[in-house]
């Protein structure tokens, strides 16, 4: 329960929980600090000069009984305190603070109880009853109070928001360091080029982001190699297979060599497949596509053209993307739905943040245990393996590759229009 609430109150990014450690124990330091200077150590000391005060008041109004006014304003000079004699005192007293409360208390009981006290900014009187009147007796403000805990205290709080700053200034350093890390992380993650990241901050946060360098190039030098090793393996088949095309042609018997062709093309088109995954594609350069005629030319380019096909998009309907990645998402999108349904509906629509394309046929569906394997590179759900029917299992897996390479997701959804599947492609608007 109470963890529950702590993670709810605490915040969550680095930034806050840093200056909360260092700021923490700061103010408890400081806030004992004062308390005990003031309960303790300001206190004894306003005692002290209580003391001292009654005791050199005690004095002047025996000097003053016992050998006149004259002889204790010359004692007084001595002790630099005023001492003058009235009638009518100001009996006023008006306390603005604890110690003034705590002085006037002290004087109380050491010299009279009918002591009057006046605080001013640079006196503090007191006035005795006397025979035929008052003594007024001034002291120095400051031989009763210090403005030594004032400037203490300021001096306190000025040099600590200036080392929170400080603080706060280098610690914003280290965060925007692995923030940095973190966002070129989550580009390498997407299969985006790292250009201008360099290590910075902290040794730890410099070894991080070597290492995070020493593994993308490691990463990416792999990927080349297989890549390579993938694109000469098809260039090679690819050369053997146009020889066997050929020798197929001189040969008389055309009944006997009809399938073989057909097994030749769809090595073909399976080598095609594999060539265009292992590409590395580049967005060169984004334009306004107007989604109804690439939907159009998606539709005319295809193949597979015996199909009910319907599509609904708005005639002005554009964004600002790769027209030939966008392109190629669809196309492989629609080559997948036109291959296991009867009729496809391609519905193009705009939304308030977002341009969703939705891509319905009416086929068997995909089960829910396939949901989340189907773009895997490879994958096919058709257990009879049939070649002829099933394709490479490559579409889908380049569609989502090109999709995170122009900020386009692809999600599989449950159609309530017709039964089969429905692919979304969500594309945000750019303005």
């Amino acid at each position: 329960m109470i963890k529950k609430y702590l993670k709810k109150i605490l915040p969550r990014k680095l930034l806050p929980r840093l200056l909360m450690i260092f700021l923490i124990p700061l103010i408890s330091v400081q806030c004992s600090v004062v308390f005990f200077f003031y309960e303790r150590h300001w206190e004894k000391i306003i005692n002290r000069f209580s003391n001292i005060a009654s005791n050199n008041i005690n004095l002047l109004v025996d000097q003053y009984n016992n050998y006149g006014l004259k002889e204790a304003k010359l004692i007084a000079t001595k002790l630099n305190i005023s001492l003058n004699f009235t009638s009518n005192p100001n009996n006023n007293f008006k306390s603005k603070s604890k110690l003034e409360k705590k002085i006037h208390k002290i004087l109380e009981t050491r010299v009279d109880q009918n002591i009057k006290s006046e605080f001013y900014e640079d006196i503090i009187s007191f006035s005795l009853a006397v025979e035929n009147g008052f003594l007024k007796i001034n002291f120095p403000r400051k031989y009763l109070l210090s403005e030594t805990p004032t400037i203490y205290l300021l001096w306190i709080v000025s040099t600590s928001l200036i080392l929170s700053l400080i603080a706060f200034l280098f610690l914003r350093i280290q965060i925007r360091a692995i923030h940095r890390l973190a966002k070129s992380a989550e580009d390498f993650g997407k299969g985006k080029k790292i250009k201008h990241f360099k290590p910075e901050g902290a040794l730890e946060i410099r070894a991080a982001g070597n290492a995070f360098m020493q593994m993308q190039k490691r990463i990416n030098n792999y990927i080349n190699q297989k890549i390579s090793f993938l694109t000469g393996i098809s260039h090679d088949l690819g050369t053997i297979i146009t020889r066997i095309k050929l020798r197929l042609e001189l040969l008389d018997n055309k009944k006997d060599t009809q399938q073989i062709k057909k097994d030749v093309e769809i090595m073909q088109i399976f080598l095609k497949e594999y060539l265009e995954y292992s590409k590395e594609e580049k967005i060169k350069k984004l334009e306004k596509v107007n989604l109804l005629e690439l939907l159009n030319q998606v539709v005319n380019s295809s193949k597979l053209k015996n199909k009910k096909i319907n599509i609904k998009c708005h005639k002005s309907l554009s964004l600002i993307t790769d027209k030939n990645s966008l392109y190629r998402i669809v196309f492989n999108l629609f080559e997948n739905a036109s291959r296991y349904g009867t009729k496809v509906d391609i519905i193009a629509k705009k939304e308030p943040k977002n341009v969703k394309i939705n891509i319905l046929d009416n086929g068997p569906g995909i089960k829910d245990q396939f949901r989340q394997k189907i773009f895997k590179p490879f994958f096919k759900i058709d257990d009879s393996r049939n070649i002829n029917q099933s394709g490479s299992g490559l579409g889908l897996s380049i569609s989502r590759e090109l999709g995170k390479k122009i900020n386009a997701s692809i999600k599989l959804e449950k159609s309530r229009k017709i039964k089969g599947s429905l692919f979304s492609i969500i594309l945000p608007q750019k303005k």
